[in-house]
Formats: C-alpha cells, sequence, structure tokens
C-alpha cells in the first residue's frame, strides 16, 4: 500500500460518531447487547460496513493506509459505531464473546467492503488523470 495519507482528527467520521468515547454502567451493557445483535444479523452488519468505507471518507483513508492498523477489526468497530453507536473499545469487548462462526462471517464482511474501499481508491486515481 502507499504512504499513510494523514487527516486531522476534527475531520475524522469516526471521532464524530462516538469512536472514541467512554461508556460504562448500564449503557456499556446495553451496547454489548446491540453490537452482538449487530454482528449476528450479517446482512446489517454488511450495509453498516458498506455505509462506513462509502460515507466515511477522512477515517477510511487516514487509517486505511496505516499499514500499522487491523483494517478488518477497524471496519467492524466502525460498523458497530455507525449502526448502534458503539465505541471502538466496547466492540472490541464484545468482539471475544460471538461464536468463531459469527467472527468468521464479520471478517469475511470487512474484508469484502475492503475490497470496495480499495477499489474505490483505484477508480479516483483514474479520473485523477483523465
Amino acid at each position: 500500500m502507499s504512504e499513510m495519507k494523514w487527516h486531522p482528527w476534527h475531520l475524522w467520521e469516526d471521532h464524530q460518531h462516538g469512536f472514541y468515547d467512554n461508556v460504562s454502567g448500564k449503557k456499556k451493557k446495553e451496547l454489548i447487547t446491540q453490537v452482538i445483535a449487530l454482528f449476528c444479523d450479517i446482512d446489517r452488519l454488511k450495509q453498516a460496513m458498506l455505509d462506513v468505507v462509502v460515507n466515511w471518507p477522512y477515517s477510511m483513508e487516514h487509517n486505511l493506509t496505516n499499514s500499522n492498523l487491523n483494517h478488518v477489526a477497524y471496519v467492524g468497530q466502525c460498523a458497530a459505531c455507525l449502526s448502534v453507536g458503539a465505541p471502538s473499545t466496547v466492540t472490541m469487548e464484545t468482539w471475544s464473546t460471538l461464536k468463531k462462526p459469527t467472527q468468521e462471517a464479520a471478517d469475511a464482511a470487512a474484508l469484502a467492503a475492503l475490497n470496495e474501499w480499495q477499489k474505490s481508491q483505484k477508480n479516483q486515481l483514474c479520473l485523477n488523470f483523465i
């Protein structure tokens, strides 16, 4: 992959949607339940993943051009943030409670969303040369 493309944090859509927030108590328990429901509904999860890779251009470019970041996990965490308002830490904590087939399906959905993002980047580069 090419070099990392940096954007200031105030432009990041993940930040604007609460990706880095802290929650606890009853609110955290509610979000855990909602994250589990999201990851168990693969069609809804796929759509949320596609929504973030298409509609969060600053966050995606900033983070998906960082080769030190787990892109699959990031897309899943963003999908949970967009869909149910879960901060990344809640999604990370919830991940280990999911059954292996659910995790595998989520990983496959994230890879498909990442492929869509990469295709859009290549198309964008082509348009720049026209």
